[in-house]
Formats: C-alpha cells, structure tokens, sequence
C-alpha cells in the first residue's frame, strides 16, 4: 500500500519522504538493505526533512553503503557530513576509516584514524587493528611498531599481538628486541601456540642463545606441545650441539628412531671425536655402511684417518688417507693432511 502512494500524484515530497522513512523501517526488519540504501537516497533528493534529519538520513545511509561494499558513495556522504552540527565527529571518522580502508586508500584511513584517536578517551581494539593493518599495508614498519607496542600493553593477553610485534621486529631487524618481546610474552604465560614456540626458538637460534632455544624445544618436547619428527629431532640435536651439550646431543642420537641413519652416525661419530673419545669414535664409523667415492664415504674415512692419528696409530691413518685421496669430495683435504703426516 506504501509502494502504491509513492506513487500518487497527489503526495507532496514531504509525504513521500515521511513514506520512505516509514518503508525503510520495515525493510530493516527484513534486512533488505539495498531497498533501505535505496529509500534513504530518494529522500535526500527529495531534501523535504529539516537539515539535522537530513545528515542523520545521509549518516545512516553512508553506513548502508559501508556494509554493503559500496565504498565510495560511502566515503563521498561522509565527507559531506565531517561539518555536520547534530553529528559527532567521531561517528563519521569511523565511517571514513573503515570506507578508506577497504577501498585501499590506507594513507587517507590512517589520517582519519589520528584524528579519530586523538579525539577520544577510550580506543576499542578494531581500531588500532585497523591502523595497525594500514601500517602495514603501506609497509611503514616504524608507525606499525609504534602501534602494536602500545596494543601489546593494552591487549597483553592477545599471543598473536606479541607475535606480531616479534616478527616486526625481525623484519627491521632488531633480533635484540624481537627476542625480548617473546622473551616476555613466554615469561608471562601468553606464548603457547606451537607455532609461535617455533618462533621463540627460531629467534632464539638467530640471537646465539643455543642454550635458551634448547631448553624451550626440549620442554617443548617434553610436555607433547611439538612431535619429535626427523626435523624436531634434527633441531635438537642442533641445539644440543651449539649449546656446547655434547652428552645430551650423543645421548639423544643413540636414543633416537634416527640414530641409525648414515647422516647421524656421521654427527655421532664427530662428537665422540670433539669428546676424544676415539675408540668410540671408530666403533661409530664401522657401523657406516658408504658407497665407495661418495661425498659421506669420504667423510666417514677422513673421520676415521683422524682417530687414528689421535690413537698414536700413524701408519693406520696414512693408509686410509691415501684411500681418501681417491675420493673426489675428500681428496683435497686428504692429501694436505697426508702431506703433512708423511714430512
């Protein structure tokens, strides 16, 4: 019936409008907001409402258009409304920031977004997600810095914030401040995800704390918040290793469903020889079994040359090497050694 004295020649735009606005009441409540963005801009053609009602319509309707993906008729009503009197300011700058942000016009939303921030008490947390996600988007790292160190404060409890901020970090690369982010983050219980610990360990490994990393693997580890796969198993034996704990690298190495792979015999054997344990060393060794001039063949017999000579078994130890000189990955080294043990 509404639809019907729309048309009626005898309705001025006043009753019109008063029609729109009754009509657009009820597509609200049928979430029919293209007939709502619709009514709401016939009325503002129509202008028959007082000015305040106008810009109330015009707010309405540049939020419409927000949600329905129309950015730029929704940032072109805001603008018109930013000198509004019966308006907040700051109700139009969210508009403006969210329009601009999703049109890709980061640099106009994050001017809005300072305005709006330096306008109001109280910030919730989309806000500077969004300014965060603008600095980013616009690769400024130092304002995206600057922005998620005050939501790490804010939001302390929020994993993903202090990741964030970590990984900012690396990206300028401040390896310092990264560690200490997720230093704290862990200290205060906020770090758990598996991947995020992965992280913690990887930044740990790029500052030289050997120590700190192994200790977070193997606790890690330990409690069943990572599997121990090949590469888990390969990091900690890394980690063991650069951490200076050679007995808990062999240790894990002879206990592990990896040990017997040809690749870990050779790491096994190296440790015993750093330890001077030689003996073990050469027992390790024997257990290789190498194809004859392969990269692993010449590294095995190289090791063993070396043991040797450390047993005070020289000629044993030439007559390997001159095997070794064979090998095209070892020869060069070989032969500097043999050199030097034939002079």
């Amino acid at each position: 019936i509404l639809e019907e004295l729309l048309k009626s020649d005898s309705k001025n735009d006043y009753e019109k409008s008063y029609i729109l606005q009754t009509l657009s009441n009820i597509y609200i409540h049928e979430d029919n907001y293209k007939k709502v963005a619709k009514a709401y801009k016939q009325i503002i053609k129509y202008n028959a409402f007082e000015k305040d009602s106008i810009d109330k319509i015009k707010f309405s309707l540049s939020k419409i258009y927000l949600s329905l993906e129309k950015y730029k008729p929704s940032i072109k009503l805001s603008n018109e409304l930013l000198n509004s009197k019966v308006l907040k300011k700051n109700d139009v700058y969210e508009t403006l920031i969210l329009a601009y942000y999703y049109e890709k016009k980061y640099r106009k939303s994050i001017n809005y977004s300072k305005k709006y921030f330096s306008s109001k008490k109280e910030i919730k947390e989309s806000w500077y997600k969004i300014l965060y996600s603008s600095y980013v988007e616009i690769k400024d790292y130092n304002n995206a810095i600057k922005t998620m160190e005050i939501m790490v404060k804010l939001f302390s409890k929020n994993e993903s914030y202090w990741v964030q901020l970590a990984s900012l970090y690396q990206e300028k690369n401040r390896l310092k401040d990264s560690l200490a982010t997720l230093e704290l983050a862990y200290k205060n219980g906020v770090l758990k995800n598996k991947n995020n610990i992965l992280y913690f360990i990887n930044i740990s490994l790029q500052n030289g704390v050997y120590k700190k990393a192994n200790d977070l693997l193997t606790k890690a580890v330990g409690t069943g918040l990572v599997k121990e796969d090949k590469k888990i198993f390969e990091l900690l034996v890394s980690t063991h290793v650069n951490a200076k704990d050679i007995d808990l690298a062999i240790k894990k190495i002879k206990s592990s469903e990896y040990g017997n792979e040809n690749k870990y015999k050779l790491i096994l054997a190296n440790l015993y020889y750093q330890k001077q344990e030689f003996k073990d060393s050469i027992a390790i060794l024997d257990t290789m079994k190498t194809k004859r001039n392969t990269k692993t063949a010449g590294e095995k017999e190289l090791l063993k040359a070396l043991c040797f000579y450390e047993l005070d078994d020289k000629k044993t130890s030439i007559k390997i090497l001159k095997q070794v000189v064979k090998n095209p990955y070892q020869k060069k080294r070989a032969r500097s050694i043999l050199k030097s043990l034939e002079s």
